[in-house]
């Protein structure tokens, strides 16, 4: 008989792998360990061939108390047809689906063959769950019993994120993820990095993130201190050896103050770590942005969406402005820092022409890396409740690199795809741009990254 253990967590990323760690999963391990002494397994099926089977595997090996999923939409069906697979295998089991899905599609969830949904954080809510060996009075819980489900209150958000234990790395292969992390491939050689967290939620309203932000994270803007990220950092590069990272945070710097005294902690701990951020064009002036690339910040990346103003600023509610976006690349490029822009084709109304537009104002920036993606109504944001009569691809099958999400009237998605590929190769393929790429590509540390980066399009 296989030894009984309590908890299994399955992260089932079964498309498009990376060198991006999950976080959330890491989250969950580390608060369980140190709330209740219980080390969990965690099965990441990122680089997996054949998902069902290592889930049978591990299934076969050990027996489990609990399982727990984290999914985004994008993950649904695979997340479904694991705890399919747990609950024909070891069917006393129970199973715990949490993340995103949970929190935005709860009703649909529930028709799934999971026991208990986990809504917003669940730092706190699984080991009370697991401690508690049921649902009842766990708030942030929804469980099934056999009336039907019952939704338990929401649970606050955690307001001291510094309470909240490092995420548990060495339950993964990190290595595997360092030897696959591409954010900072710009910078013409192979570093070993890895994903950190410093803040959550967002103050901004765009209509493709909000409100689902703040479903999961609350409506407050939370940071963790400056002295327990950066203990995090060296924790990462003394025991996990990396050379640089990437803040997953929506913007790094919304609070000046806050983001100064980060950078200077950094600085003074002499790390010697490389990273990137993700930043809002207007909040980009020379002098944050020095003090930032004193602390090792070489690489930003610019959410810019579209050149057209009306879908920007009408149907994503950016609120934001070209000369923004525009001196936010000059500020970056005077200080010497890389720059990567977003853009997203193929938003509700879009004309053929706005698209070209997008399309060339992306290779008229002076930016050294762009992604096109294609506008997606993830459940829960104001542009799927707004837009959600013009939704045609079912939500399991959504996917911003490839597919189109709208019913096709002047755009479709062949079109959409055509144009985006050809815009990728305009873009990478000219003088300058495209020596880089030939190096990626002759390098035997970059070309697994240049690969997994041209899976994700073509």
């Amino acid at each position: 008989m296989p030894a009984t253990k309590d908890l299994l967590l399955i992260y089932p990323r079964l498309h498009y792998p990376s060198g991006d760690v999950p976080l959330g999963i890491l989250y969950l391990a580390s608060s369980v360990r140190a709330k209740l002494g219980i080390t969990p397994e965690i099965l990441d099926l990122s680089f997996s061939k054949k998902p069902v089977e290592a889930v049978r595997a591990a299934l076969r090996e050990s027996r489990f108390q609990w399982v727990g999923l984290s999914a985004m939409v994008t993950m649904a069906a695979a997340a479904r047809r694991m705890a399919e697979a747990v609950r024909e295998m070891q069917p006393e089991a129970k199973i715990i689906l949490g993340g995103p899905h949970a929190t935005t599609l709860p009703e649909s969830c529930a028709q799934g063959p999971f026991d208990f949904l986990a809504l917003g954080e669940a730092e706190e809510t699984l080991p009370e769950l697991i401690r508690k060996g049921g649902g009842e009075g766990v708030a942030g819980v929804w469980f099934r019993q056999d009336r039907g489900w019952t939704r338990n209150e929401p649970r606050p958000v955690i307001p001291e994120l510094d309470s909240i234990p490092f995420p548990a790395f060495d339950l993964i292969d990190l290595g595997q993820y360092k030897r696959l992390w591409f954010q900072l491939d710009t910078l013409g050689r192979p570093i070993a990095g890895t994903s950190v967290l410093a803040t959550r939620g967002c103050p901004y309203r765009c209509s493709f993130c909000q409100p689902t932000l703040d479903r999961l994270f609350g409506p407050r803007l939370r940071k963790r201190s400056p002295e327990n990220i950066v203990s995090e950092l060296a924790l990462l590069k003394d025991r996990f050896q990396i050379d640089g990272f990437i803040f997953l945070d929506d913007t790094l710097i919304v609070d000046r103050k806050w983001t100064g005294e980060l950078a200077r902690k950094m600085i003074a701990a002499r790390l010697g770590l490389v990273f990137g951020c993700n930043m809002r064009a207007e909040l980009v002036d020379a002098e944050v942005l020095g003090l930032l690339k004193e602390a090792g910040l070489r690489k930003i990346y610019l959410g810019i969406e579209s050149c057209s103003d009306r879908i920007r600023e009408q149907v994503l509610d950016k609120k934001l402005s070209r000369e923004q976006i525009e001196s936010a690349v000059a500020v970056a490029r005077r200080a010497g820092v890389k720059v990567q822009g977003y853009f997203m084709i193929g938003a509700p109304g879009e004309t053929r022409q706005e698209v070209m537009s997008t399309l060339g104002y992306g290779r008229r920036l002076d930016l050294d890396d762009l992604t096109i993606n294609i506008t997606t109504p993830l459940p829960g944001t104001y542009l799927y409740q707004k837009y959600r009569g013009e939704i045609s691809l079912p939500e399991e099958n959504f996917d911003y690199y490839r597919r189109y999400a709208f019913k096709e009237r002047e755009l479709s998605e062949a079109w959409l795809r055509r144009k985006q590929v050809l815009a990728y190769l305009a873009f990478y393929l000219r003088p300058g741009k495209i020596v880089r790429l030939a190096k990626s590509l002759l390098s035997p540390a970059l070309f697994p990254h240049t690969l997994l980066k041209l899976k994700r399009v073509f």
